[in-house]
Parts: C-alpha cells; sequence; structure tokens
C-alpha cells in the first residue's frame, strides 16, 4: 500500500534543501543524503529493506524520488555525484515553509518545465517515465517496474483470458495493422494508425496510438499485469518482448508469467483507490501508481517505495497576471484554489462582468503553459446529454445505396476526458458558457455523479463500456445572473460546483472600469456613470457590468452615447418589460448626470 504522499514528500524534500542551505558550493549526495535524514528521519516503512535486495534500505531512494520536481522546477541541480541550491530554490525554500505548498509549487514548476519539452521527447502520459529516468542516479541502476492493467474478458464480445493463462502470455488486438516491430517511435506509430484506420475519428486514433505505444515500446520484461474477470483479479509478471501472432483476438503478444490463477483475488480485497483504477475504460492503463497493492495479494516482490504522485493542479496565478486583468491577486489566488479544490467551479453574475473573458484568460496564463489544454462551449436551451458528452449522429453509407447509418460521437466533455486521460500529469480545462441555460440534468446523465466521484466508473447510455472523469479534468462553468438567480440552480449541481461571484457593486469587479480607463488614460466619467446607473438600479442580479463600458470610445461623447443607447438601455428595457417604466427618464445618461454631483477633482480618477 501506498506509504508516502505529497506532504511526505515536501518534508523530504525540505530536508534536503536545509542541509544545502549552508553550502553554497553543494554537497555530494552520499554526504548529503544521511545528513538530511537527520533532520527528516526515515520512518518504519521508509527504514525497510527491499524484499529482493537484502541490505538495501528504501529511504535513501526516496529521498532521490522526491526531489524529481525540484530539479525539473530549477531549484535543485544534481551534477557529478554533487547536488546543490539555485536562487530560486533558497527563494523556495524561505517562502514555501509548508511541506505541502513546497510540493505543491514543486510540481507546478515540474509541470512548467514539461511544458516546455519538444512533443517527441514528451508523450501524453509519460511523467513516471520521466520521475524513473530522474531517480536513476547511475548508469547501473535499473527502470523501476510498472504496472499495467491490460483487458482481456471482452475482446470483440470473447473472453480470450482461459488462453492467456494457459499459453502464458497478454494481449492487445488492432488486426487492421500490419506487423509493428518493438520500440517503433510513437511518430510513426500515429502515421500507420491513420493509414490502416482512416474511417476512425481522431479521439480514437489518438487513444489507438497511446495504447500501442505503451504495448509495444513502455511495458517491459519484469513489469506487473493486472487483468480482470469480473469481479476477480489476476496478475502476472512481463518475461518477454512483444511478438505478431496475426489472430483476430490476440494479434500482438507479451509473454506473461500468471502468478495467481488458481487463487485469484477480489476487487474488494484491494484499497479503494487501487480498486477504482481497475475500473479504467482503456485496453491498457498504466497502474504503477498501485503497484504495491496488486504486488503484495499476488505475492510478488517489487521494490518500488510506493509514492503517491500529487494529482495534477491548475497552476497558481501571480502578480503579473493579476495586473494585466486588473483584478486582486489574493481574490484569482482563492478562485484557482476552489478550483482545485473541487474540480469545478462556477463564476456568476450579471452581464458584462467578465466570466467569460476570465475563465478564458485563466486557462491562458496557468492551463497551458502547465502543458495541457482548454475547450470552450456554450449550453443553450436546446443542449441536451448527445451534444455535450456522446450520441448517435446519422451519415449516408459508402455503397451508394443512399441508405443511413448511424455513428457514435463523442461530444466536447468526452473528447477532453479523453486527452486529459492521456496526459495525466497536466491539468485540462471545459469551460462552460452559459451553464445555467440548459436543463443540466438532462445534458449531464449519469455525469453528474462522476462530477462528485471521480475515478469511479459508471455504465453510459450508448454503449457498453463503462466511464470515469480523469481527476486532472476541471470544470470551469459560467453563469448569468440576469437570466436565472443562483437560488434556482438545483441543489444537485450546487453540492458538485463552487460558487464564485462577479458583481459590479462588490469587490473584485467594484472599480474595475475605473482602473481600466485610468490604465488607458481616459476620462473618469463613465465610471461614475456606471456606479450611478447600478445604484439606481439597485439590484446585484441585474447590475450592469463595467465590460460594455471598456471601450476607448467612451472617450468620445459620441460614442459613449451610443454604446448607452444600444446596448445599456434595450438591455434594462427587456428587463423592465411590461412595467410601464420610462427607461430613457430613469437610466439615460442625461437623467443620470443630473443626478451626479460634480468631482471635487475633474482629472481625478476613481
Amino acid at each position: 500500500m501506498s506509504q508516502v504522499n505529497r506532504r511526505r514528500i515536501g518534508e523530504i524534500q525540505r530536508s534536503i534543501f536545509e542541509v544545502l542551505m549552508d553550502r553554497p558550493d553543494g554537497m555530494h549526495v552520499q554526504e548529503l543524503l544521511p545528513r538530511a535524514e537527520e533532520l527528516c528521519p526515515a520512518t518504519p516503512f521508509e527504514n525497510e529493506h527491499y524484499p529482493s535486495q537484502p541490505g538495501v534500505r528504501r529511504y535513501p531512494k526516496i529521498q532521490r524520488f522526491a526531489t524529481i520536481t525540484s530539479v525539473k522546477a530549477g531549484w535543485l541541480v544534481k551534477a557529478k555525484g554533487t547536488w546543490s541550491l539555485t536562487e530560486a530554490g533558497r527563494e523556495a525554500f524561505s517562502t514555501y515553509t509548508d511541506p505541502d505548498e513546497f510540493e505543491r509549487h514543486a510540481v507546478q514548476g515540474y509541470q512548467a518545465w514539461k511544458a516546455e519539452q519538444p512533443v517527441s521527447e514528451f508523450d501524453a502520459g509519460e511523467e513516471a517515465e520521466d520521475a524513473e529516468a530522474a531517480r536513476l542516479e547511475t548508469s547501473s541502476e535499473e527502470r523501476d517496474q510498472r504496472a499495467w492493467l491490460v483487458r482481456g474478458a471482452n475482446v470483440s464480445g470473447t473472453n480470450v483470458l482461459g488462453r492467456w493463462f494457459t499459453e502464458g502470455f497478454c494481449s492487445i488486438q488492432w488486426a487492421e495493422l500490419p506487423e509493428i516491430a518493438p520500440h517503433t517511435p510513437k511518430a510513426e506509430l500515429a502515421k500507420l494508425v491513420k493509414e490502416y484506420l482512416p474511417n476512425a475519428t481522431a479521439v480514437s486514433q489518438g487513444l489507438s496510438v497511446g495504447i500501442l505505444n505503451r504495448f509495444l515500446n513502455e511495458m517491459e520484461v519484469g513489469d506487473l499485469v493486472v487483468t480482470v474477470d469480473g469481479s476477480r483479479v489476476y496478475v502476472g509478471q512481463v518475461t518477454g518482448e512483444p511478438t505478431y501472432s496475426g489472430e483476430k483476438l490476440v494479434t500482438r503478444q507479451r509473454p506473461v508469467s500468471w502468478k495467481n490463477v488458481d487463487q485469484p483475488f477480489l476487487r474488494s480485497d484491494l484499497p479503494p483507490d487501487a480498486a477504482d483504477g481497475l475500473r479504467g475504460q482503456l485496453t491498457l492503463t498504466d497502474l504503477t501508481a498501485h503497484l504495491a497493492d496488486f504486488a503484495a495479494l499476488a505475492g510478488i516482490e517489487t521494490d518500488l517505495p510506493g509514492i503517491v504522485l500529487p494529482d495534477a493542479v491548475v497552476p497558481l496565478p501571480d502578480q503579473a497576471l493579476a495586473e494585466k486583468i486588473l483584478l486582486p491577486l489574493d481574490w484569482l489566488v482563492e478562485t484557482v484554489e476552489l478550483l482545485n479544490d473541487k474540480r469545478q467551479i462556477v463564476l456568476y453574475g450579471p452581464p458584462g462582468t467578465g466570466k467569460t473573458y476570465l475563465a478564458q484568460e485563466l486557462c491562458k496564463a496557468l492551463v497551458e503553459p502547465a502543458g495541457g489544454e482548454y475547450e470552450v462551449v456554450q449550453f443553450h436551451p436546446s443542449y441536451a446529454y448527445e451534444d455535450f458528452f456522446e450520441g448517435l449522429r446519422p451519415r449516408l453509407n459508402q455503397d451508394g445505396s443512399g441508405g443511413v447509418a448511424f455513428d457514435l460521437v463523442p461530444g466536447p466533455l468526452r473528447r477532453m476526458a479523453a486527452r486529459a486521460a492521456e496526459n495525466p500529469a497536466s491539468p485540462y480545462v471545459l469551460i462552460i458558457d452559459e451553464i445555467n441555460r440548459a436543463n443540466l440534468a438532462k445534458v449531464f446523465g449519469e455525469l453528474y455523479f462522476l462530477l462528485e466521484y471521480r475515478g469511479t466508473q459508471v455504465a453510459l447510455q450508448y454503449s457498453d463500456e463503462t466511464f470515469s472523469l480523469p481527476r486532472n479534468l476541471f470544470v470551469i462553468g459560467t453563469m448569468n445572473t440576469a437570466d436565472r438567480s443562483i437560488a434556482l440552480v438545483d441543489a444537485a449541481m450546487r453540492r458538485r460546483f463552487y460558487f464564485q461571484g462577479l458583481f459590479p457593486t462588490a469587490p473584485p469587479v467594484e472599480g474595475l472600469l475605473g482602473r481600466w480607463l485610468k490604465r488607458h488614460a481616459l476620462p473618469a466619467e463613465p465610471a461614475r456613470l456606471l456606479a450611478e446607473l447600478n445604484t439606481t438600479i439597485g439590484d446585484p442580479d441585474f447590475a450592469v457590468g463595467p465590460s460594455y463600458l471598456m471601450s476607448k470610445k467612451v472617450a468620445d461623447p459620441h460614442g459613449l452615447e451610443r454604446i448607452w443607447r444600444t446596448a445599456i438601455l434595450p438591455l434594462l428595457a427587456e428587463h423592465y418589460f411590461g412595467e410601464g417604466r420610462d427607461i430613457d427618464a430613469e437610466f439615460g445618461l442625461a437623467a443620470l448626470r443630473s443626478r451626479l454631483e460634480p468631482p471635487s477633482d475633474a482629472a481625478a480618477q476613481p
């Protein structure tokens, strides 16, 4: 079972940094690690010897493993056996005194480093592979074991596990493709998949490439193979290189020594997180995070220290971003922390408060540099589950008969989930604009459950397979309170999302127009007029946001009048429709100016 969590990794790293703080020239690792252990003693688990290496303690290797993120973050340098701190590392040690915070920022630095690597050097989901390379301090050390879930209980409707256990192998299909040599580069695999599976969707092609790459290139002799048949779990070890049989159901094979065929254990014997890992929908999935659990139940000795890699998070914003979008840094940090905590957040408020703009700016500044992606989808009253997740789409048959066939086509959520699952070390964000304009229960269906229980599998409406939401997939919704008050949102949604308000008469939006006008050296009057307008309206849910007036045209009296007449007054006319109010007399520029006191200093900005 996993024994080393994020906080422990932070504690171990900080002990190493503390020793190096007084050594500007660095220290040899053989001297450094024992001194660091005096400050951060090994736990009983960390002090054990590896079962297969009598006399070799776990802790020195765990110390090396723990510093991976700091190296990639640019805080720690390892050169010819000597470790030393950079200036950034010294600052990080002094700034992030809490071990959780220290490790979280180290991971963010790692993700930023990873995002800068050429695509050819970093395939999706390969954080574990890089971690292994970083753990090896000398060329004489060997790659650590990994564990893989390979499915064989339902291969095109056939259970092939009997052959696996009898003949000693595991396998994947892709019979449409020719024989492929082991260690074929991933780019070549992509070309083959595109050539031989031209009718497959881009998502399906990408998944095929990832699985083939894992089976042919990443899986190595000594790795664990896990497979399931109902509630029974079987574990074996890879004993050789991949081979090509050409058979339809077991096309590509790896020799495996199965360990517990006669005495399989049950899913219920596993810790909950390891059991959830068995519910992954892909044909081949990395289970290394739970290797120790499977090895222990199958009676297999393993050297993996059982470290839990932290979840991917959206990096926290900095002062530069706060200054760019003119919002307080502490509010932005809180918003991102809420997103990281629950994985879902709704930005809500009246029109013109910059909800969608803010969501996109956060993703551009924080998600993309961390190696992730974001996508925007807009809900509307006719939007349904079939549009959002997956649904049947008609197409003409290719045989010229004029008949119609139906394809199961993935929607934006399923496409984004597939990409996130392929790259679990980086954050992926789906922005749902106007989230409250659709019937959410109808749109989300069984996926509502998954927003709260990440990693758990549910059955799907249109396909036989199960599905789970990756933990590195985040959702940012935007909600216009002029359309629907937050008080009317159903309890199921309120429980699954955090809600962060953006209102013109309250921080952080209050004063935003004045700050924007000042930045662009424009007159302050539009900000005073907007404040008076919202005071007159008197309802924060229907206040007018500053973005209507964040245009250089407001410096021209004609430009300001045009925006007011064509954008703001029609909005208010719709809101007060049927009440018999004279909108222009009450909310027009002349009426508002008559109520404003002249500023004490005409040049002053608010």
